[in-house]
């Protein structure tokens, strides 16, 4: 059976309402509408603030192209489910020609990214801090759209590393259209992680000025990575001060997620389309 291009699929989906729209924008809208959406699965404080930045993204384009934007994630779910071993929005940002050369950003290649995760995992040093802490952290302070990330989690999962369960990931940048590709490749593959947007040197992790976003798989793993904390259900450590009878805005993006097994046990959030 032939493999799917999916890199060919998503540029055709864009270049749609390319003569609409700059490519900028629709890059930029399309990973805004997928991290909410993704984000807003669980009850976080911020959920309000970010349905109505929902709505007025959306409500930009005609019907006809918001109807796009829940195809073009759909290839991205596709895509990492096929073949987790890959930054797909990252090479995409290349591929479209998006990616700022005048500010130096420059996203690191998969397959070294993958050769640095395993010089990580050198000696012994990994499982006695999984005695001692029962999970392992991991920090990339200048993520972009997260290959390094992926790549630990890849190669901790063939060390017999649950990463889902036993790493704790936190990525930063200061560019927000490179935060939000981390966010959600992150979100997708399952990783507990906490996603900031700010400056790591000047303002480094939850800086008050620091816009901070946090995985589905963060908040089902929360109490692991709290000391002290027995393991109660994931709805006992929601944030506190969430109204949950906020509108879901995200629902007319046309899809709902849920946690669905791979062939090798991995879990994935995945969509399934609603009628």
């Amino acid at each position: 059976m032939e493999k799917k291009d999916y890199k060919k699929e998503f540029c055709a989906l864009m270049n749609r309402f390319a003569f609409r729209y700059s490519k900028w924008q629709i890059w930029n809208d399309f990973l805004s509408l997928s991290a909410i959406s993704v984000a807003n699965v669980m009850p976080v404080p911020e959920k309000e603030e970010r349905e109505k930045l929902y709505l007025s993204i959306i409500s930009s384009y005609q019907k006809e192209d918001q109807e796009v934007f829940p195809k073009m994630l759909e290839l991205v779910v596709l895509a990492l489910e096929e073949n987790p071993e890959q930054d797909f929005l990252g090479s995409m940002y290349h591929h479209l020609g998006l990616h700022q050369e005048q500010k130096g950003q420059f996203f690191t290649p998969y397959h070294i990214c993958h050769f640095m995760s395993e010089l990580q995992f050198a000696g012994d040093e990994k499982e006695e801090q999984l005695k001692e802490k029962g999970y392992i952290s991991v920090n990339d302070p200048a993520c972009g759209a997260d290959a390094m990330l992926i790549a630990f989690a890849n190669v901790a999962k063939k060390h017999d590393i649950n990463y889902q369960k036993q790493v704790l990931f936190v990525a930063q940048d200061i560019d927000r259209t490179a935060a939000m590709m981390c966010y959600i490749q992150l979100s997708l593959l399952g990783c507990p992680a906490i996603v900031i947007i700010g400056d790591s040197l000047m303002k480094p992790f939850l800086h008050p000025d620091n816009e901070a976003w946090y995985t589905p798989f963060f908040f089902l793993n929360r109490w692991r990575f709290m000391p002290g904390q027995e393991e109660r259900e994931p709805s006992d450590h929601m944030e506190a001060g969430c109204n949950e009878n906020v509108a879901d805005a995200t629902s007319s993006l046309l899809w709902d997620m849920e946690l669905t097994e791979g062939a090798d046990g991995q879990l994935m959030l995945s969509m399934e389309q609603v009628s």
